[in-house]
């Protein structure tokens, strides 16, 4: 992301007007230099201080900038350096180096390489005095690998990171979604909650899904880490074919300005391809456990979403199929410690509503220490509805949950 000295944006009467580079041949010239310079000095392992080094000419040229200073920090971000010390613990290393060569400081020899000579040989064994023992400080790490971007690739990132930048100091965003089919909002949906973001969702009009995105105070606390989130998630909105985004920012003090942007004004690719890429390690862990544990049960992305009267809908985790009643469909929820504004409610909603086809997941860690037990004293119409678990429920939990809901709906039928 970018620096906000780093943005480049026009703001008049309360908006904001993003000033994204076009990809002309003189800027695709301006990254593919840089790119070049970045490729030469892997092969040549430099130090982050010799790249440092390579780089200041280029990026002193009034011609580059800000744009190739937000180049520059967009590449070095994606870079991969590696320590290039030669131990465990250079720093025990430097002061047993330190305290030896502080013997001879009585009568220091003249000859610098002759006292660096006299404390390698005072050292004890298996001491050695390296060419350089400040190797493992940062500024003399190696670059390791660049990211093999082309020039339109880094241009695309670039204006992606100037929304970024922006949205870090979103204090509300509203995303309109148009025409988008329930299995890809599942997806959306699921990695909004990833990302430790809550949305408010309203169905505006046949075709028109509209969110407005919060972040939950316990955990953020602050706007500006509420801000990051959004930035963060920036590229996920991107895989949306048709939206509409429009976000209060706070950059001046006492002032708000908007930012509006469309799908259809606005021709950024996201820098995540495809959803999977974006699936939380826990949740792809949990499918591929769960297929092995499903029993009489298969996914259902493509299962119409829930819905609540008076509510409208809302977005489980997870819908399953009974391969054997292929209309039963029971949905999971997952309430985590980041994500149970509306636990309660979802509770007393089925206690009103027997046989509804969900089950509902608790984080023990967003309930406290005694948590659990009185939600368990509250709604304990729902133990064969409700379960409880630590950072990520299990398969076959999950599946025993949608066998006691099934038997429960049969026997209601």
């Amino acid at each position: 992301m970018l620096n906000r000295d780093l943005l480049q944006y026009h703001a008049a009467n309360g908006r904001i007007s993003v000033r994204f580079v076009q990809i002309q041949p003189e800027v695709l010239n301006l990254a593919s230099t840089l790119l070049e310079l970045y490729d030469a000095a892997l092969k040549k392992k430099l130090s982050r201080t010799e790249l440092d080094d390579q780089l200041e000419p280029f990026l002193k040229n009034p011609r580059g900038g800000k744009l190739a200073a937000g180049f520059n920090k967009l590449i070095k971000d994606h870079c991969e350096f590696v320590s290039a010390a030669d131990c465990e613990d250079p720093p025990a290393r430097r002061e047993i180096i330190f305290k030896t060569a502080a013997q001879f400081l009585q009568s220091p020899p003249d000859d610098p390489k002759f006292y660096r000579r006299l404390t390698a040989t005072a050292l004890p064994e298996n001491t050695a005095l390296p060419e350089d023992i400040y190797s493992d400080l940062p500024e003399f790490d190696r670059l390791q690998s660049v990211p093999p971007w082309s020039s339109a690739d880094l241009c695309n990132l670039y204006n992606t990171a100037l929304v970024q930048g922006l949205l870090f100091y979103a204090d509300k965003l509203e995303l309109t979604v148009v025409d988008t089919e329930p299995m890809v909002l599942r997806k959306f949906m699921r990695r909004l909650k990833f990302y430790r973001l809550l949305a408010e969702v309203k169905k505006s009009s046949a075709c028109e899904i509209k969110l407005t995105l919060s972040g939950p105070a316990a955990l953020f606390g602050e706007n500006r880490k509420y801000g990051l989130q959004l930035a963060a998630f920036f590229p996920v909105i991107l895989l949306l074919k048709n939206w509409k985004l429009r976000a209060v920012l706070k950059l001046r003090d006492n002032r708000e300005d908007i930012l509006n942007l469309t799908s259809e004004k606005c021709s950024l690719k996201s820098s995540v391809r495809r959803w999977v890429e974006c699936l939380p390690d826990e949740v792809a862990l949990f499918i591929r456990t769960f297929r092995n544990a499903a029993g009489n049960w298969q996914e259902a992305p493509e299962a119409e979403l829930p819905r609540i009267a008076g509510q409208g809908i809302f977005f489980p985790d997870f819908s399953f199929m009974r391969t054997d009643a292929a209309k039963m469909v029971v949905h999971v929820e997952l309430f985590h410690r980041y994500y149970n504004h509306a636990l309660e409610n979802r509770l007393d909603f089925l206690l009103q509503t027997p046989g509804f086809p969900l089950v509902v997941g608790i984080d023990r860690a967003a309930l406290g220490k005694d948590g659990e037990r009185q939600l368990q004293e509250k709604y304990a119409a729902l133990s064969d509805q409700i379960f409880f678990f630590s950072n990520y429920p299990g398969a076959e939990r999950v599946r025993k949950m949608l066998d006691n809901v099934y038997e429960k709906r049969t026997r209601l039928l």
